[in-house]
């Protein structure tokens, strides 16, 4: 198969993620949060490096910023925003099952063809992905999708690597705004969008610590006989700490998610003040359906119950998970309403709700 030359203007050059920058290279662009990617540039060139494009990868992905992505399909909704943010979602030509999209802009545009389903994501469509066209796939892998996205890369199309959900810190994940910047060719203003979400979560962040009291936090639900919560270190646990309460595995190590028993959850959570993400549950009824012993937790005899399901798209799709990795200081902006409702007096929450 004949391969377009106008594909590569973002050039792969692979490299060990050890290796020393040396002194011919010099870090352009300011990345303060994030850990897994960091701006290069040698002599005239300028790069951009995912240092860690899939879980303890040792190779970096290091790509050639030589002209700005006009044409691209990606394969996550957390992507999405980034695009909306920097006004460039017409960039966007193709994306794999759009059931789970919240965005109603680029619903519109599927709707009115300008965006193509390409599939179930790891088993994308090629035929129809080759027919667009696309100067790169913005893909993600956790782990498991190598064999896909070499198919891609094989057919022609670069990829280019997404690992903002390594990120552990919430500015850091959205600070990959400034990954979507550089490919698009609108660094500066991917630069002062970060400014101000990084302002706005920096002066919230001093409203939670300055809380005398702190309230202590619950999460997360059983599935079959496991309860999975955030880990100590976790995004979500994070922003609880940050809002002003006390999470009350925040003691723990990990940055993923606990798997814990009914008995030891309820030793520790029983009396928490509140109850905050609960999955797909999302009235009390349905928790109490799922499991009768949630009855018995002080928070949900209190009402004090609450889930990122303010904002659910028309299939199911949560906008928490698609916007609020790029807005963390909306998500701390509802959390500090929550847990101290008396310091932010007019502000509505935006994703999170209490269950009814």
């Amino acid at each position: 198969m004949l391969k377009n030359p106008c594909w590569f203007f973002l050039i792969l050059v692979a490299c060990d993620s050890t290796t020393n920058k040396g002194e011919s290279q010099r870090l352009i662009g300011e990345v303060k949060y994030a850990t897994t990617f960091h701006f290069e540039a040698n002599n005239s060139e300028k790069y951009l490096v995912v240092s860690e494009p899939w879980p303890k990868a040792t190779i970096a992905k290091k790509y050639a910023l030589d002209k700005p992505l006009t044409r691209v399909v990606c394969t996550s909704t957390s992507h999405l925003p980034f695009f909306e943010l920097l006004g460039a979602g017409e960039v966007v030509v193709g994306f794999p099952n759009f059931n789970y999209i919240s965005s109603e802009a680029f619903r519109k545009r599927a709707e009115e063809g300008f965006l193509t389903d390409l599939g179930p994501d790891g088993n994308l469509n090629m035929e129809l992905l080759l027919s667009l066209k696309p100067e790169a796939v913005i893909a993600f892998d956790m782990g498991g999708e190598a064999n896909s996205l070499d198919k891609i890369q094989e057919s022609g199309i670069p990829v280019i690597y997404n690992s903002d959900f390594l990120e552990k810190n919430p500015l850091g994940r959205a600070e990959w705004i400034k990954f979507f910047g550089a490919i698009l060719g609108k660094q500066q203003k991917a630069d002062s969008i970060f400014n101000f979400i990084e302002q706005e979560y920096n002066r919230l962040k001093k409203i939670g610590e300055n809380f005398e009291i702190k309230p202590a936090v619950l999460s997360g639900v059983v599935y079959g006989d496991t309860w999975f919560l955030p880990g100590g270190q976790n995004w979500a646990a994070t922003f609880f700490n940050n809002a002003g309460g006390q999470y009350l595995w925040q003691e723990d190590t990990t940055s993923g998610w606990l798997e814990l028993s009914f008995e030891a959850v309820y030793e520790a959570g029983y009396d928490a003040d509140f109850w905050i993400g609960t999955s797909t549950l999302n009235s009390r009824g349905e928790m109490f359906g799922q499991d009768e012993r949630y009855g018995s937790f002080e928070a949900f005899k209190n009402d004090k119950v609450f889930n990122y399901s303010k904002r659910i798209g028309p299939n199911g799709g949560y906008d928490f998970f698609e916007s609020g990795y790029s807005r963390p200081d909306l998500v701390l902006a509802d959390l500090i309403k929550i847990l101290h409702p008396k310091s932010l007096p007019r502000y509505e929450t935006v994703y999170f709700k209490k269950l009814e």
